[in-house]
């Protein structure tokens, strides 16, 4: 089991900006390569240079295309270098400008006094230069930390965890990835508890967080009207503590004392629990539904009572704490609550766990590890399994509280029946909504497939509500994606343009998870770029690809490696718990070239695939350094007669197949610290935020083609081919030319190549 989509503070900032480090000729090497004469020995080692990672031989090969080259296929290949080179120029320029933007912006902000606007611009400045240690060390950026630190403590002071969360993420930014590793570390650790009190807050506290929002926003946007708070939110509260009972809690702690992958016993776990509900107590603003907290001496006799325990635990050695501790602090705890600030016994329950976890984190990096109430328990299964029985939207609160359509999912019976986008969900089969949580929404909306719902809908610039039936589906979450969408069909299942070149027979595959049907998936796409044509080559994107689940990816990792190791699994102490070979007859694409295109947001599962693939020399990877998270979690449960919840934990780490004269694989989960994680590519491209941007928004408009009119020119629908026209998506448009270089044709070379 892997996880969420992750990222980095720098990445969720600005992007990840980097020179792109390929020369566009040989002219820097010490001894000029040899290069051969003949298309078939010229692209066969051009391809082994790409897949060694060599880009500076890659590009003194592509600088000396052979002449018995087939005229058409080297005019392309030649073409392509020419708008490569011409797109390189273009970013470089757009690099400096945006350093002179920034600093711009960086003055204007700081005479503004906008010290988060002014960090956001450092930030930007930072990203955009080849050294960021340099940056730290420039005086303007030297006086706006200590003018951000000031800030930080003043509004600390004040209880505005917004304000003091928004500057310390930007500092802690600031530090990341540079050398001042102990300065990052301490703004990290003070933005944790930090996110912690804010997390309270938003749990337990929605009047206090409201007002936080407010003054928020009438500092980041002093024009904009900020809606009234709604009561029906008052009681949301509630919700997240359904289930929750003393027996969940020990179960969950104690498969975590036994089977973490740190084998951290229970101390940890027990401090980290009692840490957390100090830091409730201490949360001022939580006084708003819990009046026990407003009296100084309850709060007083709690938090004696929590650094008693802490103290007796303290003087314990690690190896005497066992469950009895867990036993004798949990009747301690839920006793002096009820003599002291008299909480819901549930909220002492979940803190404690949530603290317990936390630890984890804390300590021994493991951000993964949690506990899934029963409030959370459903939406965590659909996840997972890739596909739920409903009417097929994404819904959130908006600033009033109320249910609101993110989007109708493409192709499913509310994109179908004319759900829009921002509607406004005010019922569900004549029930109001107001008042309504997340849970409870998503509870009433779907159910079994076949039978109807209605949802009365709220739409801007229309006066009525608007009543719509559905009846719900099985809805696919889809993870194998194609080139072009070229329709639709009345489940919504999509038919795909696989060829991203089709005269090279190069197809394209996006995957955008791992979950239990994208295997079964990816081998019909392969069939359906056969049955077109021949398939010669092929892009695998796996950029902001999160992960899913294992054997997913370990099955796909097959299909090219037909021998060795795919992946194997460690423990704490470097031992191999156990390894999965690859399967010969599972491989029939193992000759196909492949590229790889992997980025920051490529995590987990797809760090077992293109390390896998890049460690066999299946595959060339092309792109920047992947996430770096590289352990493996398996789920336990620990329901109880008061509800269903399970334990996600953290129990090993994997690794990639040993490189040859190597005696074990490389581990790619990063911890802090560690200047070494994550799969490297063979060839380093990089890409500016707002080619990122303007790449999403691109691919988005391509693809969403549901709603599109079909009286309109087909000709005026949005291509993604202005990726690689207009050099949008850098990274995609290197995987191509290694591609067409590989599948160069001599000139009298038949039409097929298939090593």
């Amino acid at each position: 089991m892997f996880d969420r989509y992750p990222t980095t503070s720098r990445f969720l900032l600005a992007g990840v900006i980097a020179s792109l480090g390929i020369l566009s000729s040989a002219s820097s090497m010490q001894d000029a390569p040899v290069i051969p004469g003949d298309v078939d020995a010229w692209r066969a080692d051009l391809w082994n240079a790409a897949v060694a990672g060599d880009d500076q031989l890659v590009e003194a090969y592509l600088a000396s295309i052979p002449t018995d080259a087939d005229p058409a296929s080297m005019a392309t290949l030649k073409a392509a270098l020419v708008a490569r080179d011409g797109h390189d120029a273009q970013s470089d320029d757009d690099r400096d400008a945006g350093r002179r933007k920034a600093i711009d912006e960086l003055e204007e902000k700081l005479e503004a006094s906008d010290i988060t606007g002014a960090l956001t611009a450092a930030v930007r400045l930072q990203t955009l230069s080849d050294d960021w240690d340099a940056v730290l060390e420039q005086d303007r950026i030297k006086s706006l930390i200590a003018r951000a630190d000031g800030v930080e403590a003043a509004s600390r002071a004040e209880g505005d965890w917004l304000q003091v969360q928004e500057i310390l993420f930007r500092l802690r930014t600031l530090h990341e990835d540079t050398s001042r590793k102990a300065t990052h570390a301490a703004y990290d650790a003070q933005l944790e508890e930090v996110n912690r009190r804010i997390g309270l807050l938003a749990r337990y506290a929605p009047r206090a967080l409201y007002e936080l929002r407010a003054r928020n926003m009438a500092r980041l946007e002093p024009e904009t009207e900020f809606p009234e708070f709604n009561e029906a939110f008052a009681e949301d509260w509630k919700e997240a503590l359904n289930g929750i009972s003393e027996r969940m809690v020990r179960a969950a702690l104690r498969t975590a004392a036994s089977e973490h992958v740190s084998n951290c016993g229970w101390k940890p776990l027990l401090d980290g629990g009692l840490e957390a509900v100090e830091i409730f107590s201490t949360t001022d603003q939580l006084v708003e539904n819990f009046e026990g907290l407003a009296d100084p001496v309850k709060v007083k006799a709690w938090r004696g009572l929590i650094m008693d325990e802490r103290r007796g635990l303290d003087e314990k050695p690690d190896g005497e704490v066992s469950r009895q501790e867990y036993h004798q602090i949990m009747r301690a705890l839920i006793e002096g609550n009820r003599e002291t600030i008299n909480v819901p016994e549930e909220i002492i329950l979940r803190e404690f766990a949530e603290g317990a976890t936390y630890r984890l984190e804390d300590v021994y990096e493991d951000q993964y590890t949690q506990v899934i109430w029963p409030e959370q328990l459903r939406r965590f299964q659909q996840q997972v399994q890739g596909d739920f029985v409903g009417v097929g939207v994404m819904i959130r609160h908006d600033d009033k509280r109320e249910i609101m359509i993110v989007n109708p999912l493409e192709g499913s019976p509310a994109s179908r029946g004319g759900v829009l986008e921002n509607d406004r969900i005010v019922a569900v089969n004549g029930i109001p909504t107001t008042g309504w949580s997340l849970t409870r929404a998503v509870s009433e909306i779907t159910g079994p497939k076949g039978e109807e719902v209605m949802l009365t809908l709220r739409r801007e610039e229309v006066e009525e509500p608007i009543e719509v039936p559905l009846v719900r589906d099985r809805i696919k979450i889809r993870s194998v994606n194609g080139w072009y969408k070229k329709s639709l069909d009345d489940q919504g299942t999509p038919a795909w343009d696989w060829y991203l070149d089709p005269e090279a027979g190069i197809g394209y595959v996006r995957l955008t998870s791992f979950n239990e049907e994208s295997f079964r998936d990816f081998l019909v796409a392969v069939d359906e770029m056969r049955a077109e044509r021949a398939l010669r080559g092929l892009v695998l994107d796996l950029r902001f690809n999160p992960g899913g689940l294992l054997d997913s990816a370990i099955r796909f990792s097959n299909l090219f490696v037909d021998g060795g190791e795919i992946v194997s699994c460690e423990d704490r102490d470097g031992i191999k718990v156990w390894s999965r070979p690859a399967t010969p007859q599972m491989a029939f694409l193992k000759d196909l070239p492949l590229v790889v295109l992997v980025n920051q947001g490529s995590a987990s599962a797809s760090e077992i695939v293109s390390g896998c693939l890049d460690v066999h020399g299946a595959a060339v990877v092309v792109g920047e350094r992947t996430f770096g998270k590289g352990s493996v979690q398996s789920l336990h449960d620990v329901s109880d007669k008061s509800g269903t919840a399970a334990l996600k934990l953290t129990t090993q780490y994997y690794a990639l197949p040993a490189l040859p004269g190597e005696e074990r694989g490389r581990l790619v989960h990063k911890t802090p610290g560690d200047d070494d994680w994550g799969v490297n590519p063979d060839i380093d491209v990089s890409m500016t935020p707002e080619q990122n941007q303007k790449a999403y928004e691109v691919r988005r408009e391509a693809d969403l083609i549901a709603d599109w009119d079909q009286d309109r020119d087909p000709g005026d629908r949005p291509n993604p081919s202005k990726l690689i026209e207009d050099g949008i998506d850098a990274q995609l448009e290197m995987g191509l030319l290694i591609l067409r270089a590989r599948l160069l044709e001599a000139a009298s070379e038949p039409a097929v190549v298939t090593g």
